[in-house]
């Protein structure tokens, strides 16, 4: 049934929808955990305290609600939960949007786009910048829908839902707080397998070489910039403008997580085979 509800889910995100900010915006879940943060904040309670609240608690109240309904309703929460979790349109979308732009030649509402989506700062037109989009597209995708299918393949919508809501946390409070430690360790494996994909899928060697040195650390980050641009397969002859090497890294890294979230759904359906 867990397949049935990700392939469900995943259909639907591909749907052209006019979805609300609370289904894509990326601070959704960031602000439902807002009150309970400005509750700790105003009556001086730890982290410790605020991350039992906001992600404990809810965790522990899903997995009541889902034992107390019926077995039909329990699928459909399930899949409006992991449609949220995930968001309603993928990182995915949004590179193959900014490919499109970059075959109208349109720079400006490309460096839009990218800053809208990907945080990058407009106003630059050289390797750096491409460089670094791509990293940030990585990164988003490696904690956003990498990560969140990761821990539903172990733990079902409980894990997604935890990873999550400690995600959100980590994000909202100053930087290290206990949810931000624990996002280093739970998205620590998803990353990795991650790479393993994208060996597997594209470059073998490019990915291998290029994050030898920080596949044992906890900084995800800088694992995930030191595959680029190597471990994107790249052709040896590129183009020479901007526009047209930022459209051709684009491409190959779009096919290239499309081909690695390809993978993950076959060993995923293979472990949920073998183990449940």
């Amino acid at each position: 049934m867990n397949l049935f509800i990700l392939l469900l889910v995943l259909a639907v995100r591909r749907l052209d929808i006019g979805w609300t900010k609370s289904w894509v915006a990326d601070n959704r879940i960031e602000r439902r955990l807002l009150p309970v943060v400005s509750w700790a904040q105003r009556n001086n309670k730890g982290n410790g305290v605020v991350w039992l609240l906001a992600v404990v608690l809810p965790v522990v109240l899903w997995a009541w609600l889902r034992a107390s309904v019926p077995w039909a309703l329990a699928v459909v929460l399930d899949a409006l939960l992991l449609l949220w979790l995930l968001g309603a349109e993928s990182e995915f979308r949004y590179v193959t949007g900014l490919v499109q732009r970059l075959r109208m030649r349109d720079g400006e509402q490309f460096q839009a786009q990218a800053e809208q989506h990907f945080g990058m700062t407009p106003g630059t037109e050289d390797e750096a910048y491409v460089q670094g989009l791509c990293a940030r597209i990585l990164m988003k995708s490696a904690e956003g829908t990498f990560a969140v299918l990761f821990w539903f393949f172990l733990l079902g919508t409980l894990g997604s839902l935890a990873f999550a809501l400690n995600f959100a946390l980590a994000r909202t409070l100053k930087a290290g707080n206990v949810a931000e430690q624990w996002h280093r360790f739970l998205v620590w494996l998803p990353q990795r397998l991650l790479l393993v994909a994208m060996a597997l899928a594209g470059s073998f060697r490019g990915v291998v070489e290029g994050t030898a040195r920080h596949w044992w650390q906890l900084d995800g980050e800088a694992l995930l910039r030191s595959v680029v641009p190597e471990g994107l397969d790249l052709p040896r002859n590129m183009p020479n403008t901007f526009l047209e090497r930022a459209k051709v890294q684009l491409l190959a890294l779009e096919g290239l997580l499309n081909r690695c979230l390809a993978l993950w759904l076959i060993i995923g359906v293979l472990w949920w085979a073998l183990f449940y």
